[in-house]
């Protein structure tokens, strides 16, 4: 019982503490290769942020998340991301479900740190996130025709 009871406090302060500091994300400029390093952590938790609250809350976090993943993602050393033909196809014009994808992308690599991990691996799994919160309808996201074929096939 001690230990949920923990979990829960604990999830609760990292919730506040990503939730005071977006004003101070959206200002930070990453200066060496080491701040990227120090920032990963900030970085998952903007990640986690967008995939654990619905699309239409706090519509201004979501983007200083977004915006501050993308900073660290084209700066990254230890890191390459592409973004192919087939995330393109996923996302299909929609930038909402683009950077909830670059978001996912950020998430797996740096939750995958022991293991290295080609482009199809990092790909199949961002989109196993996007997908899965698209599939929850209380996260207002609209889904792609491609999301909707695999929340279909899934069914099936």
């Amino acid at each position: 019982m001690k230990k949920i009871i923990l979990t829960v406090v604990i999830a609760f302060i990292s919730h506040l503490s990503i939730g005071q500091n977006f004003a101070e994300l959206n200002n930070y400029e990453f200066k060496s290769v080491e701040s990227y390093k120090t920032e990963e952590s900030k970085v998952l938790l903007c990640a986690n942020y967008l995939f654990n609250n619905p699309a239409n809350k706090s519509e201004l976090n979501r983007l200083i998340s977004i915006q501050y993943i993308m900073k660290w993602m084209m700066g990254t050393p230890d890191y390459t991301f592409e973004i192919g033909e087939k995330a393109m196809e996923l996302t299909k014009g929609n930038d909402d479900l683009l950077g909830l994808y670059m978001a996912a992308m950020s998430k797996v690599v740096i939750e995958s740190k022991s293991e290295k991990l080609d482009s199809e691996q990092i790909y199949n799994q961002a989109e196993d996130i996007l997908v899965n919160y698209c599939s929850n309808s209380d996260n207002k996201m609209k889904p792609s025709k491609k999301i909707k074929k695999i929340l279909k096939s899934r069914k099936d």
